[in-house]
């Protein structure tokens, strides 16, 4: 009598540790795939010409004018990845927002998951567009506590630049360029689109990430194709002509450096 019981006894035994080592492998294909919620980082990087941009440090512009950074943002959105072999064109959704702080490290590394291809060309637009200036009040990226709001009349500021430098005549020497403006005949929103460095691509497998490195330039916003400098223009802190004439400036501080594609 005692035989059959032992073996009820291993029989029970032997199903529950089928059934832990499925509910563990279950565990593990369900953190696999929490890992795979992005497939694609974009590294933002913050130069001044050749050298690393360092708060407090001094630098110099085309204009040969000293000046020091304090804080460097700007806004990103509708991020498309592009072949211009095939014309594939991968959009991440319009009202995706992303807030490139260069005071806070994890804004400026952007993970976003893409359907996996070759791309040769990123593309996104640098501020907030004119349905989201007006649209009342924002969370995320778009958060008023952000620091990169006015008013629901003027809207968001799309980019800024502050610091200091003696050529400016102001309190404590101080520039801030407070890039805003969305109205008709004011809007500083811009879309870049970008090369990659020659002879490279995005080679996104499936199950596998690529990185891109994107350096924006501080310098290019005094110069190319309009002069500003600080001497002139230490602060701008409203929409008009010279926000969308720094705009047009600093539109041209993107480049990207570097490709990485998992094997």
């Amino acid at each position: 009598m005692r035989q059959p019981r032992l073996h009820s006894l291993i029989f029970i035994a032997s199903i529950a540790a089928a059934l832990s080592l499925a509910s563990c492998q279950k565990e593990l294909n369900f953190d696999r795939e929490a890992e795979q919620d992005h497939n694609i980082i974009i590294n933002f990087n913050a130069i001044v010409d050749t050298s690393a941009l360092i708060y407090g440090q001094e630098y110099r512009n085309f204009f040969d004018e000293p000046y020091k950074v304090t804080a460097f943002k700007f806004y990103i959105h509708r991020i498309q990845m592009i072949n211009t072999d095939s014309g594939k064109v991968f959009e991440l959704p319009k009202d995706q927002y992303h807030l490139i702080d260069f005071g806070d490290s994890n804004s400026t590394r952007v993970k976003l998951g893409i359907q996996p291809f070759k791309y040769n060309r990123i593309a996104f637009t640098i501020g907030v567009d004119s349905a989201r200036n007006v649209s009342g009040a924002q969370t995320d990226a778009l958060d008023p506590a952000k620091g990169m709001f006015w008013t629901w009349n003027t809207g968001y500021i799309m980019a800024k630049l502050e610091g200091n430098s003696p050529m400016a005549a102001t309190p404590n020497n101080a520039i801030e360029y407070h890039i805003g403006g969305f109205k008709t005949g004011e809007n500083v929103a811009e879309k870049i689109t970008l090369l990659f460095p020659y002879t490279t691509e995005i080679d996104l497998k499936a199950g596998k990430t690529s990185e891109l490195t994107i350096s924006a330039n501080v310098n290019a916003w005094f110069f190319n194709p309009h002069d500003i400098m600080i001497s002139a223009h230490p602060t701008c802190m409203t929409p008009g002509t010279l926000a969308m004439q720094i705009a047009e400036n600093y539109r041209k501080m993107f480049t990207v450096v570097d490709i990485v594609n998992e094997p």
